[in-house]
């Protein structure tokens, strides 16, 4: 995926010196065909470049003061322009970023990645790989009081409040960890509106941050590229799903299912992963019963194999609710 980026940002950033590169010569044609006195003036600065490089090549370099011309002649240019209302740097190369000249590099020998290159597949990566939005689901933004803390759970002995601290501790301490967390695999339970979009965004985010090789996606864009592999491509699986060292699923059940390929797909895919070392997080409004009858027990028992898989069950007020009251 970062290859991909990275070959798209190159050529991306060859069509925009391309394109400066038409506008500097619409400009030269525009000077020739209607300031004279500016053409003049240019023709006699690429004759003294010239001559320069000859001087050079000939060790005459230092008889003449080539660059105090040079100086000269270019004010000279540049007081032509303004006197004829255009920019003074109108016949200047023309750069989106001057730092890189639109090459995405600089430095010499060694090169580095330039900031405007840097920013660009950074947001690149983030669409790719589903982060990109408004940035706030992190574990620094997440926010306790928002959970109630009056109303020990059933069957838990602690608030709502106290669950999603631990929670919130659990999915941060598996995202510092990878790959040596204590699980390979994360299935997070609970009904709608309970934070667990929350908690796979900003496993995601730090995830991120730390260098891995993560992929978040949503079941139903899931099923959209299983189907497109299998119908269209004739492959059993999506080579992103299966290549992302994390894979990250949101909502899993909301998606319709398919004879024979819904399930199939799914648990191959999981085997796969699972095989290779690779690690899914899956999120589910489904109960555990649920989950079971709709994936059948050979996907259920995968992901709820507890030496394999973290399973995780948040219960309390949807938060949903909350917002909306006045």
């Amino acid at each position: 995926m970062r290859e991909a980026i990275l070959a798209g940002l190159e050529q991306e950033y060859a069509q925009k010196r391309a394109a400066n590169e038409r506008e500097e010569a619409k400009r030269r044609q525009l000077i020739a065909e209607r300031y004279p006195d500016i053409r003049e003036l240019t023709q006699q600065r690429e004759q003294m470049i010239f001559g320069s490089l000859r001087q050079i090549l000939d060790h005459n370099a230092g008889k003449t003061d080539l660059p105090g011309q040079m100086a000269a002649l270019s004010e000279k240019i540049r007081k032509a322009l303004r006197d004829h209302g255009l920019p003074e740097n109108y016949l200047e190369p023309i750069y989106s970023c001057k730092k890189c000249r639109d090459t995405g590099w600089y430095g010499e020998p060694v090169r580095k990645m330039c900031t405007c290159m840097e920013e660009a597949y950074r947001n690149k990566l983030h669409e790719e790989i589903g982060l990109a939005g408004t940035g706030r689901e992190t574990f620094e933004a997440f926010d306790p009081s928002l959970f109630d803390d009056t109303i020990p759970l059933e069957g838990y002995g602690m608030s709502q409040r106290s669950l999603m601290n631990l929670v919130r501790k659990l999915c941060e301490q598996w995202a510092d960890s990878y790959p040596e967390a204590r699980s390979q695999d994360v299935l997070i339970n609970g009904m709608s509106g309970l934070g667990k979009t929350f908690l796979l965004r900003a496993m995601a985010q730090r995830l991120y941050e730390r260098g891995k090789d993560v992929l978040l996606t949503d079941a139903y864009r899931m099923l959209s590229m299983m189907r497109k592999s299998y119908f269209e491509d004739g492959e059993e699986e999506p080579e992103e799903l299966v290549k992302a060292d994390i894979l990250m699923i949101d909502d899993v059940g909301s998606e319709p299912l398919f004879q024979n390929v819904t399930v199939e797909q799914l648990l191959h895919m999981i085997n796969l992963r699972r095989d290779s070392g690779k690690s899914t997080i899956m999120s589910t409004n489904l109960s555990m019963k649920e989950f079971r009858e709709r994936y059948t027990e050979r996907i259920a028992s995968r992901m709820t194999d507890p030496t394999l898989c973290m399973v995780i069950t948040l219960k309390g007020k949807d938060l949903r609710e909350k917002v909306r009251k006045p």
